[in-house]
């Protein structure tokens, strides 16, 4: 139980200081601490007394004003500081470095969360996975640095065209993987489309003038493949599909 209490309490802070920073909680709770001390020092003061000690009361308020803020501001610096070095970790464990997505790992997690609540609840996905068509060509005719650059280009138009409940990540070199939960083949071919036109739009600054270009292979779930690596293995067949039949397309 007091465990409990205590990680309350601990979260409670923690969203304190996200929002108000150390200076302003630390100012916040020795006006506090001045208001309790005070009201508990009048109160037991005119019970016992019959009066309100003047001297009584500037020491209620004087010690928390000198002892308080000192320590208080020690204690939540190390907190914030704390805090703010377990959320860069949180980051660096869930994300791609170079393109901010959503890393491999942190997909197949949420992948198979969202197939949990489907297996318990009902309902459907669809998954798709892109491929460049010209990466490594980009990358032996204009250095890797044009071919980071048309990662990074690639995954900041995927999420501006994807809903928040969409999951999207890189799954590997120039592979990206989507998610789209509660989302028939029509629905996410209309999202996938909308970004191959998207990509037709932008070019990668190098030495020339390069369009990337991508094919991307679908797959609606059924029960026919109720598994993450069943629908990633039936997406990658249609990728596979796309590439053969000359790319830049969705099959």
């Amino acid at each position: 139980m007091d465990s409990a209490v205590s990680k309350t309490r601990a979260t409670l802070i923690r969203k304190l200081l996200r929002q108000h920073g150390a200076i302003r909680v630390t100012i916040g709770v020795t006006l506090t601490v001045m208001l309790c001390s005070l009201v508990i020092t009048t109160v037991l003061d005119f019970v016992i007394e019959h009066e309100i000690s003047m001297y009584a009361t500037a020491l209620s308020i004087g010690i928390p004003l000198i002892l308080a803020p000192g320590f208080e501001y020690r204690s939540f610096r190390l907190l914030e500081e704390l805090d703010g070095a377990e959320q860069r970790l949180r980051v660096l464990a869930t994300t791609d470095d170079l393109t901010g997505s959503y890393n491999r790992r942190h997909f197949i997690e949420l992948a198979n969360t969202e197939l949990a609540r489907i297996e318990r609840y009902g309902g459907g996905l669809s998954l798709a996975i892109l491929d460049f068509d010209n990466f490594k060509a980009v990358n032996d005719h204009y250095g890797h640095l044009a071919g980071d650059q048309a990662l990074v280009l690639v995954s900041n138009i995927c999420r501006a065209n994807i809903r928040e409940t969409d999951i999207f990540a890189r799954y590997g070199g120039d592979e990206f993987v989507m998610l789209f939960p509660e989302t028939d083949e029509a629905q996410a071919r209309e999202c996938l489309q909308r970004i191959l036109l998207r990509l037709e739009e932008v070019e990668i600054s190098c030495a020339v003038k390069v369009h990337p270009r991508v094919s991307i292979g679908l797959f609606t779930f059924n029960t026919a493949a109720s598994t993450l690596d069943e629908l990633l293995y039936k997406a990658d067949i249609a990728l596979y599909r796309a590439k053969q039949t000359g790319g830049n397309k969705i099959i």
